[in-house]
């Protein structure tokens, strides 16, 4: 009796939940109709009737129409190359500060440092691109007077893509590694400390703690998240290469990625089919990567996967 009332409060606890997930993941999946048929809507008749009987089907079309285009190599290779980028860096920078953050004794800094790292986290894209737009504007920009006192002309920022690259990346970069490394500190400090003292009474050094427990605690959390960000390889933060850039044409070669171009193909074409295929395919190959980067990890360490 017991076990079954326990049951019951927490499928109510978990009702809340599955509603979210059943109104804003699982009934919009029949918009995944749009990426096959050739949406062509009639005025004054509904969503589902333009859809599934105004619209025909057209198979594969638009994914060959997708994948033809001669902006698909440049826009694939930007989001590869940021995505790659960030997944590396997401790891190495967040674990490297958390390992040095727990080795600092003072609680008030230590927090305070936290702190710090992680506000840019809960700020806003549009927030974000402001702020840099007001170091990088061209007659007001901060970074444009400084040039101009000592004696260097202004850089048209929004008009310079090789700048925005590293922008790009530093930008990103900075905003997620808080949030990150707290996941890290959390996995840190849940490890046994009687393992750091006992190697400190053997006589190893921090490096040594670290190499030789630190790291290997911390694989499982790094295993995880490396197969969690892997199915998303094909996915942008759209805020960081739409509203950081201000949209400017001049960038487009260095931040047109794929979510950038299903939006533009959504909002400005009103091409429903196109933007949902480049969608789909988004979401088919992110799925097959994780699959697969968990297949192999289950292959190198069955405990991992």
């Amino acid at each position: 009796m017991g076990f079954k009332k326990d049951m019951i409060e927490l499928t109510l606890l978990a009702v809340p939940a599955m509603i979210w997930f059943i109104l804003f993941d699982y009934l919009p999946m029949f918009g995944v109709a749009f990426a096959f048929k050739q949406f062509t809507p009639r005025p004054g008749q509904p969503l589902f009737k333009n859809l599934f009987v105004n619209s025909p089907w057209v198979g594969l079309n638009n994914f060959n129409f997708l994948l033809r285009s001669s902006d698909m190599p440049k826009i694939m290779f930007n989001t590869l190359f940021y995505n790659i980028i960030f997944l590396v860096a997401g790891i190495v920078i967040p674990v490297f500060l958390a390992i040095c953050l727990t080795e600092v004794h003072g609680k008030a800094f230590s927090g305070f440092v936290q702190m710090i790292m992680l506000l840019p986290y809960f700020l806003s894209w549009v927030i974000v691109g402001y702020c840099l737009y007001g170091f990088l504007a061209t007659d007001e920009g901060q970074i444009n007077h400084i040039l101009r006192f000592f004696g260097k002309s202004a850089v048209q920022w929004y008009r310079s893509p090789g700048y925005w690259r590293a922008i790009l990346i530093a930008t990103g970069i900075w905003k997620g590694t808080g949030y990150s490394m707290i996941i890290y500190m959390c996995s840190i400090t849940a490890i046994d400390r009687s393992l750091y003292e006992s190697a400190t009474l053997d006589g190893a050094g921090f490096s040594d703690r670290v190499k030789y427990i630190t790291l290997p605690q911390l694989k499982t959390t790094v295993t995880t998240l490396f197969i969690l960000n892997i199915g998303s390889i094909l996915n942008s933060d759209f805020g960081l290469f739409y509203q950081v850039p201000m949209d400017s044409n001049s960038l487009q070669p260095v931040t047109q990625t794929l979510d950038v171009y299903v939006y533009k193909a959504l909002m400005q074409q009103a091409n429903f089919s196109y933007s949902a295929a480049a969608s789909f395919l988004q979401s088919a190959v992110g799925c097959i990567l994780l699959v697969i980067s968990n297949i192999v990890v289950n292959r190198l360490n069955r405990d991992e996967g």
